[in-house]
């Protein structure tokens, strides 16, 4: 295929989406204004839903020297720190049941993985420094795209513009689509395993990944590069000053919370924003993947997955012959706002379940002692054995 695209961004949505065009023989331009890392959100969890596809692109094996496959879900009361609700050997079950692993990674080692192997793939061409300021035309005529290089801004024609920039799209914004606060705050800090008090590790075990939940907020816990690193997110609702953050806090668990304050001026904050509607492309603009479409809360741990599973999407339908572009993008369009529908559906209500408090709090805690792994495997195979490829064809038919 003599076809060729530009790509804006190169995240997790840009590279996954210049791999998978790649692999089906379309050339790339991937523009990135930094592709320096800045260390915030270092923890990612990608579901087998992503790592189904990451195997498929050749990404999985150089990414699991690095990656930590846990062994189990932990879910505990904040206050009291007793044990809700746990799934053991999750290796042994994401195997049998999405023959695809549940791994906990790194984002610098997926990013590196991604641009390993991108530098293998001549129909990719990574142009770092370059940002995409503008764009406008037609998906039949093509698109004038400006794009800035060392305070330079020159136009350059593509047939085909895939914005992947994120929650803060300037895309979108030439929309008057932007990003919204959500009203919660996500707090971070990544530290070696070896800083972790004995008796936390004790509650919530070196390779689990163990969410901690209360009124209003919730913890999780999970390892990173091999278990060396423990990587901490906390979902506050509008907790921007650290006194109040950890005043939050002081009526948990003794065991979470002194741990807290003893690394109080190592955690950072980051406001969490939402798109106001999902957007996957605009006709007088181009196409937009990632964040930059449907940028949601993490309440189900889905952001990188959904990002993985935009690429492989669009690539699916960009290449489907039986199709002219127009009308591939809008069978594109519709399968992934019903996905995204759906996973927005289980955030907001695992938010509602993590955060509850009172006479709902203690049904949910009654409810989650009494689960068994077969019942949260039955409830949760709808997200992670999906096949964002597989629409295309449904549509042939």
């Amino acid at each position: 295929m003599s076809y060729w695209v530009a790509v804006s961004g190169a995240g997790i949505a840009g590279m996954s989406v210049a791999i998978a065009l790649a692999k089906k023989g379309v050339s790339v331009f991937l523009f990135e204004k930094d592709f320096s890392y800045n260390g915030l959100g270092a923890g990612i969890q990608l579901t087998p839903n992503a790592t189904s596809l990451l195997q498929k692109w050749g990404v999985l094996d150089s990414l699991s020297d690095h990656a930590v496959e846990p062994d189990r879900i932990l879910l505990r009361d904040g206050k009291t720190g007793k044990r809700l609700f746990y799934l053991d050997e999750l290796p042994i079950l994401a195997k049998n049941y999405w023959n695809s692993p549940y791994m906990t990674v790194h984002r610098a080692d997926l990013h590196t993985a991604f641009k390993t192997l991108i530098n293998k793939m001549p129909l990719i061409h990574f142009n770092s420094g370059y940002q995409v300021i503008s764009s406008e035309g037609s998906l039949s005529e093509g698109f004038d795209v400006r794009i800035l290089h060392k305070d330079i801004s020159k136009k350059l024609f593509v047939p085909l513009l895939i914005s992947c920039d994120g929650v803060g799209s300037r895309m979108r914004r030439s929309l008057s689509e932007k990003a919204r606060f959500s009203g919660y705050v996500a707090w971070r800090l990544t530290v070696s395993v070896d800083e972790v008090p004995e008796d936390f590790l004790e509650l919530n075990g070196i390779k689990t990944i163990c969410g901690w939940i209360g009124k209003g907020q919730h913890l999780v816990v999970y390892p990173l590069r091999n278990g060396l690193l423990y990587n901490f997110v906390a979902i506050t609702e509008k907790k921007f000053s650290l006194d109040l953050f950890l005043h939050s806090f002081s009526s948990w668990s003794p065991v979470l919370f002194n741990f807290l304050k003893t690394t109080r001026n190592q955690w950072t904050f980051w406001p969490l924003f939402q798109m106001p509607l999902f957007r996957f492309f605009e006709s007088s603009i181009g196409i937009f993947l990632g964040d930059a479409a449907h940028a949601l809360t993490p309440f189900a741990a889905q952001g990188a997955a959904m990002a993985i599973e935009d690429g492989a999407a669009f690539a699916a339908a960009f290449v489907a012959e039986e199709f002219s572009l127009k009308e591939a993008l809008l069978f594109f369009e519709s399968e992934r706002h019903k996905r995204l529908k759906a996973v927005a559906r289980r955030t907001y209500l695992n938010g509602c379940v993590y955060h509850a408090y009172g006479p709902i709090a203690f049904c949910r805690n009654v409810v989650m002692k009494m689960r068994s792994a077969s019942k949260f495997v039955e409830d949760i195979n709808w997200l992670y054995s999906y096949n964002a490829t597989e629409f295309i064809n449904r549509c042939k038919k």
